[in-house]
C-alpha cells in the first residue's frame, strides 16, 4: 500500500493527530479517520499511534494514500484573494482587517462567500508555511452587516496569545453604533440573554433568567445626537467586555435604545442605504508578546458618514 508522508512545522506543534488530520483528509469523514488509524493506516514516526496523539514539530506522519485523495474539479476555482478587505495591521501572527459591510465572517447556508475563504487564498498566495494543519481564519465574528476590525490569525502562536487574552479582557473592543432614541448619560447594561431561536421567527438574542445562560457586559456613552425623519438618535461609543452573539444589538433594544434600521431588534427600517450602522472602531491592546501596537483604529466607512450627516451629526471627531 502506497503511504504520503509530512512532516509537522512548529505551527502543528502539540496538536491532537485526528485535527491534523481533519486538515489533511479534509474528504473523508471522521469515523473513517479513526477506523484507519486502528488498523494502522496510520502512523507518526514509524509507530502505531491514537486519534488523541500529540504530535510535535518534526514528527513524520505518514498515512495511507488513498485517504488524502481528492475529488478533481473539472474547473479550477477563481482565487478569492483579489476580494481582500483593506488590511489594517499585519506581522507573522495577527491580520487584522477593515471588515465591509454585507460581508460574513464565516459562510452559512445561504451564502457560501466570506471572509474566513477570502482569507486562506490570501494566505495561500501570500505566505510559505511549513505547517500541515494551520488554516488563517477569524478569530472572532462580526454580523455580516456590522463594520470595522476583525483579527485573523496568520499562526498558532497568534490565534493562541488572542484567543486567552479576549476571554480574559486583556484586549478592550469600542464600537460605534447609531442608536433610536436620546441616550443622554453613560449606562452600564448586565444582562442575562438567550439566543434560542423561536420556530419561523427572526434569529434573535432575547432576555433571559435561566442560570445556563451568560451574563452581557456592555457600556454605551452618548458621543452625539441628531435627529432622523423627526426622530431622535444618538450615535453611541460601546465598550463591551463579553461578546455574545449579537450582543450590542440585543443590548441596546432590551434597554429601549435599538441600532437605527435594525428591524429584527425591534426598529422600524429607514430609507438610509445601510440596515444598521455599527462599526468595530477600535482594540486596546495591553502589553504582548507578538509585537503587536496598544491601539488599532479603523475610521467609520463612508456610508456611515453619510448616515451621520444626514442625522444631523458627524461634527465631532470620532
Amino acid at each position: 500500500m502506497d503511504f504520503v508522508e509530512f512532516t509537522a512545522g512548529k505551527d502543528d506543534n502539540d496538536r491532537r493527530l485526528d485535527k491534523i488530520l481533519r486538515r489533511l483528509c479534509n474528504e473523508k469523514p471522521l469515523s473513517q479517520l479513526y477506523k484507519a488509524i486502528r488498523k494502522g493506516l496510520v502512523k507518526v514516526n514509524g509507530k502505531s499511534c491514537s486519534e488523541t496523539t500529540r504530535i510535535l514539530t518534526g514528527d513524520i506522519i505518514k498515512i495511507a494514500a488513498f485517504l488524502t485523495q481528492s475529488k478533481k474539479s473539472s474547473d479550477k476555482e477563481k482565487s478569492l484573494a483579489s476580494l481582500m478587505p483593506e488590511i489594517i495591521f499585519q506581522n507573522e501572527h495577527l491580520l487584522i482587517m477593515n471588515k465591509p459591510y454585507g460581508l460574513l465572517s464565516q459562510p452559512n447556508s445561504k451564502n457560501s462567500l466570506s471572509l474566513d475563504k477570502i482569507l486562506l487564498d490570501y494566505y495561500t498566495e501570500n505566505f510559505s508555511s511549513d505547517s500541515i494543519s494551520f488554516t488563517p481564519s477569524p478569530l472572532h465574528r462580526l454580523d455580516k452587516n456590522t463594520t470595522g476590525l476583525i483579527v485573523c490569525s496568520l499562526s498558532l502562536e497568534g490565534a493562541r496569545w488572542f484567543s486567552e487574552n479576549i476571554n480574559s479582557h486583556r484586549i478592550e473592543k469600542k464600537y460605534l453604533g447609531i442608536v433610536k432614541g436620546n441616550l443622554k448619560e453613560k449606562q452600564i447594561w448586565q444582562d442575562k440573554l438567550s439566543d434560542k431561536k423561536e420556530k419561523d421567527s427572526f434569529y434573535t438574542i432575547k432576555a433571559s433568567h435561566s442560570e445556563e445562560d451568560s451574563n452581557c457586559w456592555t457600556c454605551a456613552e452618548p458621543v452625539e445626537h441628531g435627529k432622523y425623519n423627526n426622530l431622535d438618535v444618538t450615535l453611541v461609543e460601546f465598550h463591551i467586555k463579553t461578546g455574545k452573539h449579537h450582543q450590542i444589538r440585543a443590548q441596546a433594544s432590551l434597554h429601549e435604545y435599538p441600532l437605527l434600521g435594525d428591524c429584527a431588534y425591534g426598529c422600524e427600517k429607514t430609507d438610509l442605504k445601510q440596515e444598521y450602522y455599527l462599526h468595530a472602531a477600535s482594540l486596546s491592546i495591553k502589553e504582548n508578546p507578538i509585537n503587536l501596537p496598544e491601539e488599532i483604529k479603523c475610521t467609520l466607512p463612508s456610508e456611515f458618514k453619510t448616515a451621520l450627516k444626514t442625522c444631523g451629526m458627524g461634527k465631532i471627531e470620532v
